[in-house]
């Protein structure tokens, strides 16, 4: 954007230029205080004219008319002493308009030219925010200990902090720190009554999806090929982990930022979608030596846990739902749609083989409770049963 500034000295230089005028009398001085004009391709303003508007835009959710009115504030006097607070609207405006990377430098700028103003600690929790949505790990480790440096933070932004540290540990592989930080962000949030409504805030929302997350990574490293000689005792465990981890995330969705709610009930699809594909990755067992047996044992195995990949997909739909409903365009967004193109051809794959093999779904079905009420009967690990164990 071209423009120039205007002072009130430029005006002075103007009237010298015309000569000499009377000078009229007067008790007393006549004192005029002038204020700067910018001047753009558009427009003739002033400083103050541009942050009444700016302000009010701002309030009115018209992001982009209150991110260009304050990059033009901010090129017009970069030196200006409202510089600090110009930055931190801009940020604000530009995380309206889902920019969250040049919100997150809009921020970052603020912190590193004014460190120890009233504003970098509110502009460090926004990044700790942003870097999360953004799914930059290291980032967001780097702003919870830089949080966790300063001697001003309040209960509220110790949660944060803690939250960003607790996500990105377990974002990069370690799960004890992870848990740690998120035992400490859960205990304080208790003891404040904080989050104890409907509507969650973003702190605890974050703590609450890094448990999610700490409980899913977990959960998924039980792998069932090769086949675990005590494969029903794994199988329980990866259930409970994940069901646990649903929990912590349904707890997250409740955030008063449905972005958290987006990467929440994207992750819960992708765990089911993942149990999934792990079980069917089991190979058949040895007994099964022609291609109908082979047959039989891929037909109970889809047959027994579909409803995985159904639930996945369920998870999913409500996704994009919301992001459709919030004009949500993240990533998070993105994958989830990927994903549920994925797991519809996964069924549609899986119904039309089982639709050529020589013997109805019903019959599969009803061999499967059979076989199901023959275990039980018996209390025995069914090692070589196709279909062990009941899905989560």
């Amino acid at each position: 954007m071209h423009f120039c500034v205007i002072s009130a000295a430029s005006a002075l230089v103007v009237q010298a230029c015309a000569g000499p005028r009377p000078v009229p009398v007067s008790s007393s001085p006549t004192v005029v205080i002038a204020q700067t004009r910018i001047v753009t391709l558009s427009e003739i303003t002033t400083e103050g004219e541009l942050v009444a508007r700016a302000e009010r835009a701002l309030m009115e959710q018209r992001w982009r008319n209150a991110a260009d009115a304050y990059r033009t504030l901010l090129a017009a006097d970069s030196e200006s002493p409202n510089a600090a607070g110009y930055l931190f609207d801009l940020g604000l405006a530009l995380e309206g308009l889902q920019d969250r990377t040049h919100a997150r430098d809009a921020f970052l700028e603020l912190v590193r030219r004014f460190p120890d103003g009233p504003h970098a600690r509110g502009a460090l929790v926004r990044v700790a925010t942003l870097d999360a949505y953004l799914e930059d790990w290291p980032a967001l480790q780097s702003i919870g200990d830089r949080l966790f440096a300063r001697t001003d933070l309040d209960d509220v932004e110790r949660i944060v902090a803690l939250g960003a540290r607790a996500l990105a540990s377990v974002e990069r592989g370690n799960d004890v720190a992870a848990s740690r930080d998120i035992n400490d962000g859960l205990d304080l949030a208790d003891q404040l009554h904080y989050g104890d409504r409907d509507v969650l805030p973003v702190a605890v929302a974050q703590v609450r999806f890094a448990l999610g997350e700490l409980r899913r990574v977990r959960s998924e490293r039980i792998r069932f090929d090769p086949m675990p000689a005590d494969f029903l005792a794994q199988l329980d465990a990866r259930c409970e982990g994940l069901l646990q981890a649903q929990a912590a995330y349904a707890q997250a969705v409740r955030s008063v930022d449905p972005h958290w709610a987006a990467m929440a009930g994207y992750r819960l699809g992708a765990m089911y979608r993942l149990l999934h594909h792990d079980l069917m990755q089991i190979p058949p067992p040895s007994s099964t030596r022609t291609p109908r047996q082979r047959e039989a044992f891929f037909a109970f195995m889809h047959v027994r846990y579909r409803v995985l990949l159904e639930k996945g997909l369920r998870e999913i739909d409500e996704t994009i739902a919301l992001g459709e409903r919030t004009s949500d365009s993240s990533a998070w967004i993105l994958r989830a749609r990927e994903a549920k193109e994925e797991m519809q051809n996964a069924l549609a794959e899986e119904r039309a083989r089982l639709q050529q093999m020589p013997f109805r779904e019903a019959d599969v079905k009803a061999a499967l409770d059979l076989l199901q009420k023959k275990a039980r009967a018996s209390g025995s690990a069914p090692g070589a049963t196709p279909a062990p164990h009941p899905a989560p």
